[in-house]
């Protein structure tokens, strides 16, 4: 083989790995603190969700991604109740949550922006497949506390409960989701 032909070769064996590993979907950063994500890995990917609470019942979609080279654990949510007795206009809920690591504090992370323009901030505790956050600042809603609670069964489903405490008051329940994961 001649010099000119060999230089595209060499340069496709550079390459090719980098491009392999940039066509691969983002995973947690340090495969060893990896393991500091639990149960949340299970999550990344497209789910679809019943809603039954307070407002009444309704359906969702959630995607989870890992973003920013492993470093965050996103999600996009949008939930719809129709119109009925507990809802009587209905409603939609939209919101983007992001999971990080405190490394300080070695514990995940929750923030929360809901479409009501109520940010919450909540660290967790993992224990086992259960996942429970329980707030520590919210914006816009002084006083309010909540309490997240992610079981999670397997890869293909978990169950999420919403808690919310009023000035004053104890924790009530507010809604549960039941999900499973949409085809791709």
């Amino acid at each position: 083989m001649t010099f000119p032909r060999l230089v595209p070769l060499c340069l496709i064996l550079l390459l090719a790995p980098d491009f392999l590993a940039r066509a691969q979907p983002e995973t947690p950063r340090d495969t060893p603190a990896a393991d500091k994500w639990g149960p949340l890995k299970l999550l990344v990917g497209k789910w679809k969700g019943e809603i039954d609470g307070k407002l009444g019942t309704g359906r969702g979609v959630r995607e989870y991604e890992f973003i920013q080279g492993g470093l965050f654990l996103l999600f996009r949510h949008v939930s719809v109740r129709l119109p009925q007795e507990k809802s009587p206009q209905g409603d939609q809920h939209e919101e983007l949550g992001v999971f990080s690591f405190d490394s300080e504090r070695k514990t995940i992370v929750l923030r929360e922006f809901m479409s009501e323009g109520i940010v919450v901030r909540s660290p967790c505790k993992v224990e086992g497949m259960k996942v429970e956050c329980l707030t520590e600042a919210v914006e816009s809603g002084p006083g309010i506390r909540a309490r997240l609670v992610l079981e999670i069964t397997d890869r293909y489903r978990f169950t999420e409960k919403y808690e919310i405490a009023w000035p004053g008051r104890d924790f009530e329940h507010y809604f549960t989701n039941l999900w499973t994961r949409s085809p791709d």
